[in-house]
C-alpha cells in the first residue's frame, strides 16, 4: 500500500484518476436521482421552499473589486435591502404575491412569494464608502471595492526594569 501526501491546495487527498472521475460521475447521478425523487430537478436547482438559494447570484473579482449580480425578477428598489457589515453582504427583500381573488381556480402555481435573505461572505475587506448598487431588468448589480491591505509596521520596543 502506497501512502500519498496530502496537498493543501487540492480538494482531494489523492490524485485525480479515471476511477475518481467515475466515482464523481456516479455520485452526481445518485444525487440527481435522489433530488428528482424528492421533487427537485438537480442539486443546483433552487427548491421553491428553500430560501437560502434565492436570489441566485454570480460573484466575481475584477480589478480590485467584487462584482455581484443577483436575480430578483419582478422586484423594485423599494422591496430590496442591501447591507454590508463586517465583510458580509446581505440582500433582503420580500416578494409579494398578487392579490388573490376567490373566483379564480388555479391549475398550477409555481411562482413563489415571501421574504428572503441571502448573506454573502467576502474574503477580503471591502470599503463601505465605495459600494454601488443598481437594479435593471430584474438583476441587482453590486460593485464592492476592496480596501488596500493594511501595511503592518514594526517597531522595536525597549524593555525597561
Amino acid at each position: 500500500m502506497n501512502l500519498l501526501p496530502w496537498k493543501a491546495s487540492s480538494l482531494l487527498p489523492y490524485p485525480r484518476t479515471r476511477v475518481s472521475d467515475e466515482l464523481s460521475s456516479f455520485q452526481r447521478e445518485m444525487n440527481s436521482l435522489m433530488n428528482s425523487f424528492f421533487g427537485r430537478a438537480d442539486a443546483f436547482t433552487p427548491a421553491s421552499l428553500d430560501a437560502s438559494y434565492f436570489p441566485a447570484i454570480d460573484l466575481r473579482e475584477k480589478g480590485g473589486k467584487y462584482i455581484l449580480d443577483a436575480e430578483v425578477p419582478g422586484m423594485n428598489e423599494s422591496e430590496l435591502d442591501v447591507d454590508l457589515h463586517d465583510n458580509i453582504l446581505t440582500i433582503k427583500g420580500e416578494k409579494k404575491s398578487e392579490k388573490e381573488t376567490s373566483d379564480i381556480d388555479y391549475v398550477c402555481v409555481e411562482r413563489s412569494s415571501g421574504s428572503f435573505r441571502r448573506d454573502i461572505y467576502l474574503s477580503d475587506e471591502v470599503d463601505p464608502a465605495n459600494v454601488k448598487a443598481a437594479l435593471k431588468d430584474g438583476v441587482l448589480h453590486v460593485e464592492l471595492t476592496k480596501k488596500e491591505p493594511s501595511k503592518t509596521t514594526r517597531k522595536k520596543i525597549a524593555i525597561g526594569h
